[in-house]
This record gives C-alpha cells, structure tokens and sequence, in this order.
C-alpha cells in the first residue's frame, strides 16, 4: 500500500473516530438531560402531591387512633401526561401487610402500583419501568406524619418521546458519520497528494537521474522552507555533492590511467630494448625507476584509501612542532642536493601539540620538496614555527615560481597538478598525491592547512594546530610578565 493511501486510511479514520466519539457523547448528553428534566418535573408533582396530603387521627373501634390521608389539592390528579398514585403503606402498629391504594389519577385505570416494587421504599427512589408496553419513569417519595412514614405518592411520565428523539438523533449522526467519512477520504486522498507531490518530484528525479546518468539534475521548490522545501533543498544539496564526486572520480581515473601509462610505456619499452639488444645497464636502472615511481603511486594511494575508510588511526601524544621543524631543516640539504638553493630558519619557538612526530615530519618534508622543486636556483626558502593566540603555526616560504589563483583552489585534490609544473617534473617526482596526503595529516591533527602565492613571486604554505593546555598557559605567563 502506498503512503499516500495509508496517509489517507489514517486521516479519514481519525476523522471518523472523532465523529462517532463526539456522537455518543451527543446522545449520552441528550439522553441525560432530557431525563434529568423529566425527573425534575415527576419530583415536583410528587412534592406538589405531598404538600397537599393532611393526616388526620381517626379512633378505630379498639380505642386506638389511625392515621386517616385526606387530600386538598385534587386537580393534580387530572393532570395530562403524568399518572399519579398515593399508597398507604404503614398504619399505627407499623408496616401494612398489603399497601392500600388512597388515591389514583384519572389517566390510570387499573389498581397495580406504578413500581410494586419500590413501595418498601423510605427515601427518594427514581426507575424505569415498562408499564401497558409503554417505558415509564417513575418517581416514588415516601410521606410522614410525626417522623413515622405514612405511605409514598408515585409519579410516572412516559419517556417514549425521548427514546424516539434519541433513536432519531442517532439516525441523524450516523448519516453524518457517513457523509464525513467520505468527505474526509475524498480531502484526506487531496490533501496526501499534494503534500506528497514534491516527493513524487524527487522520485521522478531519482528515476531520470538513474535511467540518463545526468546527475545536473535539480528540483525547483516555490513553496515555504518547510519539511518539503528542507527535503528539496537537501536533495538539491546532494545531488551536487554527487556531481561534485562523480567529476572527481573520473578525473581521479583518468589521472590514474596517466600517470600509471607514463612509467609502464617506459618500462615495457626498455624491456623491449633488452630483449631485442640484450642486457643493457641503462635500461635496467630506467625499469628500476619506474618500477619505484609507480610503487610510491600505488602506496600513497592505498594510504589516502585507507585514510577513507578510517583504516588508519593516528596515536597522537604531546609533541614540539619547533623540534621537528629544526630536524626537517637538518635533512634539508639532502633534498637540496647540488642546487642552488639556501634553506634557513626563520622563526623558532616553544609550540607543544598534541600530534602524531613521524606524520608530521612527513608532512613538512614533503613540503619543503615542493618548494625545492618550483624554486629556481639562487632562491630562497624558510621554515618557521611559533605561536599566534591558542595556535602552533608551521609555514615554509620559497621565493619561487607561485602557483596561480585558479590552480591554488585545486592543489589539494589528488593527481592534480599545475600544467607547468608538468613541464619541469623529472625522473623522482610524485603523481600529485603529496598535497593529498598533506591536508589529511593535518586534518587528522584537528589543524588547517592552507596557501598563499602569486605568480613569479613565491609560496607560503600555512599549517595551524590547536596548543596544549600546558603552552596555553606559557604563554599567558608570558603575556602577563610583558604587561608588567
């Protein structure tokens, strides 16, 4: 079954439950006050009845006195729709073995109590009673005469037009019942299809996107930012993180595909040399090249993988950044080599961090590589490390060729490389993976990694991490004694 049928079945049935509630409630509430009014007019005859009824003391032929009913008003007993009874039921040796009927109003032809039953009453009694098939309320109220009760009055009053209005009032609610159920599926069946009208929309899109692999697709939403218009908006949202991915990944194997085809050509081209020609040392080193170039490639790219999946987890324990800053500055004339190029230190202070030593060293040699590799000879390059408010920075500044506006949006993206650093890459250089791996070191480390250039000009590159609680309050010391 669809949402829009069970949002519908929900709805209309909700709507029923209510009415059929508020109907019972209706007819409960009918049923009550019309009886009510009715016990309210029975209970004013019966106490109309009473205050006309006199005890008079009669002597009987014993020499003892009997109590004697004599009634005043009369024309209560003429009265239209209301029977009225008078019994007598104690004398003065107490209960009379058989009630004696005093009085009956016209409208009752016969002797038989309104209720037999409720004759040995001593108090107020109300009942339902089916008297010639016709339903009865009767009301029985005892009377007294010198606090010894003397018989009861019985009042009665049919209640046939209540039942008749009560059965007609449920006729009226069920046919309303039954209109408002199918006016409620009809608008519940309305209302889910146009509430779930910007989901169909998104379904279709989903669908189109599937069946024509065009993930440019977008949903137009003019309604309010509600759950629908949050839901569009996500999607919307989504589906650029898709497209946005999707352009990766095929770069991504493209990029693959050339820079794997680059070493392999070179390397089944020397085998080729050598089996035509024999054994040839040159040939040998340059498949030896290769063979280690592609086996950096392969490695880098398991380890941004891994780093993917979270397969790699860093131990991060309290380290100086200024020591390991000072260390890669050591090794810095291996990397030189025979340029000439003059690495120095700009810098260098207490940055205690929270970090990882041996990640973080990779990540500024491969740094320091890069600035070698773009800075021609006679150039210039400094490595600093120091503290700016809660932050251990590390930059490394090289006076070389710079990298362009366009290309410092895309440094970071794997097997991405500037075209001109294309043209001066040589036998050791990596596939574009360096920044890669670069940026997510320093996201693992909670820092920020970011770049400043201009053509002709120069590179800085920025690292920033979170300081120790410990460095944090160094500093404040030392903040606070400069004050002083």
């Amino acid at each position: 079954m669809t949402i829009r049928k069970r949002l519908a079945l929900w709805y209309s049935g909700l709507i029923i439950a209510v009415i059929i509630i508020l109907s019972l409630v209706v007819v409960g509430i009918s049923r009550v006050t019309i009886l009510n009014t009715i016990d309210q007019v029975l209970q004013e005859t019966a106490s109309d009845v009473i205050d006309g009824i006199v005890i008079a003391s009669t002597p009987s032929g014993d020499g003892s006195v009997e109590p004697t009913v004599i009634l005043e008003r009369n024309e209560l007993f003429g009265a239209a729709g209301i029977a009225i009874q008078v019994w007598q039921t104690h004398n003065s040796n107490g209960p009379l073995d058989e009630p004696v009927l005093l009085l009956n109003s016209v409208n009752i032809s016969n002797t038989i109590p309104l209720d037999e039953d409720a004759l040995k009453v001593t108090e107020l009694f109300y009942s339902t009673r089916q008297i010639s098939h016709v339903t009865e309320r009767v009301i029985s109220q005892p009377f007294n005469s010198n606090k010894q009760q003397i018989g009861i009055v019985q009042v009665a009053s049919t209640i046939q037009p209540v039942q008749h209005a009560n059965d007609a009032l449920i006729v009226i609610t069920i046919i309303a019942a039954v209109i408002s159920a199918i006016i409620a599926i009809i608008s519940s069946l309305w209302i889910a299809d146009r509430a779930l009208r910007p989901v169909n929309r998104i379904t279709e899109a989903a669908a189109s996107i599937a069946a024509a692999e065009d993930l440019s697709t977008r949903l137009t939403w003019e309604g309010p930012v509600d759950e629908l218009g949050r839901l569009s908006n996500v999607f919307n949202h989504m589906m650029e993180r898709l497209e946005r991915l999707f352009a990766v990944q095929q770069r991504f194997v493209g990029d693959v595909s050339h820079e794997l085809r680059t070493p392999l050509t070179s390397i089944m081209g020397n085998l080729e040399l050598m089996a035509r020609y024999g054994y040839d040392e040159e040939s040998l080193q340059a498949v030896h090249r290769e063979a280690e170039r592609m086996s950096r490639m392969v490695n880098d790219l398991l380890m941004l993988a891994r780093a993917d999946n979270g397969e790699i987890l860093m131990e991060l324990n309290p380290t100086d950044l200024e020591s390991i800053t000072l260390d890669v500055y050591q090794q810095a004339d291996v990397l030189v080599k025979k340029r000439n190029l003059h690495v120095k230190l700009g810098r260098l202070e207490p940055a205690r961090i929270d970090g990882h030593y041996d990640r973080l060293k990779q990540v500024m040699l491969n740094l320091l590589s890069n600035a070698i590799k773009f800075t021609e000879d006679g150039g210039t390059i400094t490595l600093s490390t120091y503290t700016e408010d809660d932050l251990a920075v590390f930059t490394i500044t090289d006076t070389g060729i710079g990298i362009s506006k366009q290309d410092q949006q895309h440094i970071f993206d794997r097997f991405y490389q500037a075209d001109y650093s294309r043209t001066q890459r040589d036998e050791n250089d990596g596939a574009g993976l360096g920044l890669s791996i670069a940026w997510w070191i320093v996201k693992a480390h909670h820092g920020e990694i970011s770049v400043s250039s201009e053509i002709g000009k120069g590179t800085t590159f920025r690292l920033t991490f979170p300081l120790l609680p410990a460095t944090k309050q160094m500093r404040a010391l030392e903040r606070s004694s400069v004050q002083v």
